[in-house]
This record gives structure tokens, sequence and C-alpha cells, in this order.
């Protein structure tokens, strides 16, 4: 049986082509095996620049603290911009609350934004419930994510430790990756000092062993001595 392809097929991308399942199932698992490859060349990324790829060379490791200290100006000054906003945002809804105060003591009541938005904003914080649980259902998200779901979750993570795709986050969002960074760099200037780290605790273990033996040899001189005395003893009472 001969599959005719639809004219889509024949004109368009196979990414297009698989949005509307218009693809065989060669190019199906192609496209998962590439889509495997990519999550893990991503998962490698964010892996060398949390500090946490044993693999990565010294002049790796300068150049990847020296950028992170970039971006980390970048996420500072954009926190910055935002932290400005919002405290806009937030005397304008405040003017808005009191004139409609002022609107209700006149006996003309208008429905404010704020107030609604307030309102819809508690009502999602309830509906997200503790942190606990928000911890929860992301641990159980992460668990049951597929690859694109866990790609673009991975590309979104690469592009913000890199200083892109900041727009849009709030200045708790911001300060979180600003932390992150920050752990980012403690990690990888441990990275560049391991081998002298290392070697300095080497030397430490050294020296008390060094002590421990030089102890040994001068305990066990008296008792050679006292051997010494009595086999001369021993000799001048055969004699």
């Amino acid at each position: 049986m001969i599959t005719v392809p639809c004219n889509f097929c024949e004109f368009s991308s196979s990414s297009s082509r698989s949005r509307y399942g218009c693809i065989s199932e060669e190019e199906s698992l192609d496209e998962a095996a590439v889509l495997r490859k990519e999550v893990e060349k991503l998962r490698l990324l964010i892996k060398r620049m949390n500090g946490k790829d044993e693999c990565a060379s010294f002049t790796e490791l300068t150049e990847l603290i020296s950028h992170l200290r970039s971006v980390q100006c970048i996420v500072l000054s954009q926190q910055e911009k935002v932290k400005i906003e919002e405290v806009e945002r937030l005397r304008n809804e405040n003017k808005e609350a009191e004139a409609e105060a002022g609107r209700a003591r006149r006996g003309v009541l208008v429905p404010c934004n704020s107030t609604i938005g307030s309102s819809k904003e508690s009502q999602e914080k309830q509906s997200h419930g503790s942190p606990l649980l928000r911890m929860k259902r992301n641990f159980e998200r992460r668990n049951a994510e597929s690859f694109q779901s866990e790609f673009d979750r991975l590309w979104l993570l690469n592009e913000r430790m890199n200083g892109r795709k900041l727009q849009g986050m709030t200045s708790i969002d911001l300060a979180y990756l600003h932390s992150n960074i920050s752990c980012a760099l403690v990690a990888l200037m441990g990275q560049t000092s391991g081998p002298r780290m290392e070697q300095m605790a080497m030397q430490h273990q050294e020296v008390p062993i060094s002590r421990l033996a030089e102890r040994k040899r001068c305990s066990s001189t008296p008792l050679q001595f006292r051997l010494l005395l009595v086999s001369r003893k021993l000799r001048r009472f055969h004699y």
C-alpha cells in the first residue's frame, strides 16, 4: 500500500509536519533521537556552568568564571530595574485604591481593577498551596516530564544563565537566578583551586604522620637501652 502524502507534507518542514501528524514512524524516531541528544547537551552545559563537570580544563573554568561574573552584573541590573517598576506599579495601585475609597464615601461604587486583581492573586496563591506542596508538585512534574518539556526547561535555564530571556521575570525570580549564579561561581572557583587545596591537605596529613613516627622512635629508644643494660648484666653474671 502506497501512502500518498498531502500537500502540506510535500512542501513543509519536518517540524511542521510532525505538528500536523503528517510524519512517518522513522522520522519520528529520528526526531526523538535528536531531541534526546539536545537534552544531553543542555544537561552537560548546565552541569559545567554550575561547576560540577570534573572534565573541564583550567582555561574553560576561568572563561566560565569571567562570563558568569558579567552575567551576574546583567541580572543585578535587570533586578534593580524590575524592582523600580514593581514599586511604581504598587504606588499606582494604592492611588487607585484611595480613589475608590473616596468614591465609596461619596456614595459612588465603582469596581476597581486593583481590588479585583488582588483578589485573583490571593485566590491563585491559595490554590498554589504551601511552599512544600509546590516543591512536591515541581518534583513530580520533573519526574513525569517528557524530553520536549525537559528540553524547553533546560533551554530557558541555559538562556537565563547566559543573561538572556530575562524579560517577564519578577524581582524574586531574578534574585533567585542571581543566587544560583553566585553558587555556580563559588563552585567554579573551588574547582580552579582544587588541586592546590588537595596538595595542601596532603602536606597537612604528612606532618602528623612524621611527628608520630618521631615519637615512636624516641619512645622506643629507652626500651632498647634497657635491653642493652640487661644483656650486659647477664654477660657479667655468666663470667
